[in-house]
């Protein structure tokens, strides 16, 4: 059902890329766990390395989950198309941009 608004609501977001400086928002997304069954976001700077993002930001939320570390490799998703990141790449060196989806699953 459309929705009639009141009043004009044309400004700018508060959360585009420009109010976070040297920042980015980066969702993240365990495909198929039943633990964690919605996307996380996080604020990170674009310039962290790959291995940082996932050694400091996954380990802390995911590792939760008791089959987190049983996992041996994984299968890596920008958005919907597959990408293998280099541990030693930045966020953004490996293309990731402002509120950029991470999926992954086991391999």
């Amino acid at each position: 059902m459309p929705v009639k608004a009141l009043y004009n609501y044309k400004f700018a977001p508060r959360d585009r890329a420009e109010v976070f400086g040297d920042d980015i928002i980066v969702y993240a997304y365990w495909i198929d766990n039943p633990f964690f069954c919605a996307a996380s976001a996080w604020r990170v700077p674009k310039n962290m390395k790959w291995k940082d993002f996932t050694g400091l930001i996954f380990g802390q939320l995911y590792g939760l989950d008791p089959d987190f570390k049983k996992v041996k490799e994984w299968k890596w998703y920008h958005f919907e198309s597959e990408f293998k990141p280099d541990n030693e790449k930045t966020l953004a060196e490996l293309g990731l941009r402002h509120k950029s989806i991470v999926k992954f699953k086991p391999a």
